[in-house]
């Protein structure tokens, strides 16, 4: 009797986790095509086909959905980001990985990117596992002298506001992954790397991300 419970209570647990996921998984085509603010429960429980009853059974708001939606999209893009880094030793280098990393998801899945970038420019609650990520690096980087000493929320700012301004624009399809290069190098040149040393790092993590061969941007 007790294994049958522990079975039952394991096999409703499944159950519950896939009926959630299905209900993320419909939230970002929905936002995909109408965005977080025009969309609405009705539109999520008809693209995931269940009630309205089992929406609140799991979601007591949309807004509970919009940050289940931003974590696991967070999450993901965080295991992406570890694994591109995996072993790196210098700060400065695992920074350009990331940002070229960041260029290359959206070039490989545009609809997820479109939607986080839908959520990010919406009143959802933003996701800090991303920026703490960054927070890390660039702490470790000025200890270890590699960046010179300026203040952390400038310096996020900074980061976040041209990587998302490109994120957008290759999304949009205004523009392409030519010129990231050159991005990357002035960001490291702009938080203490010196402008040769810069531009060899981007141009590396470039040729790690991508592959050799895959994309050469101007030099």
């Amino acid at each position: 009797m007790r294994v049958n419970l522990a079975a039952r209570a394991a096999n409703a647990e499944q159950r519950r986790a896939k009926t959630r996921l299905r209900l993320i998984e419909a939230a970002m085509d929905v936002i995909a095509e109408k965005g977080p603010d025009a969309a609405s429960i009705e539109d999520f429980v008809a693209a995931a086909g269940v009630s309205r009853g089992t929406f609140y059974n799991y979601f007591p708001t949309v807004d509970d959905l919009l940050a289940a939606l931003n974590a696991h999209l967070a999450e993901r893009f965080d295991r992406q980001l570890a694994a591109i880094t995996e072993g790196e030793r210098d700060p400065a280098m695992v920074l350009a990985l990331i940002v070229h990393e960041s260029f290359r998801i959206v070039t490989t899945d545009p609809l997820e990117s479109w939607v986080a970038l839908r959520i990010d420019g919406s009143s959802a609650p933003r996701q800090a596992l991303v920026a703490a990520r960054f927070d890390a690096i660039f702490l470790w980087a000025v200890r270890h002298g590699r960046f010179r000493r300026i203040n952390p929320d400038a310096a996020r700012n900074l980061i976040f506001g041209a990587v998302r301004t490109t994120l957008s624009e290759i999304v949009s399809g205004r523009s392409d992954l030519d010129h990231t290069a050159e991005l990357v190098s002035l960001i490291l040149i702009a938080f203490g790397v010196p402008a040769e040393e810069a531009e060899q790092l981007s141009h590396d993590a470039v040729r790690r991300v991508h592959g050799a061969g895959h994309y050469s941007p101007a030099m």
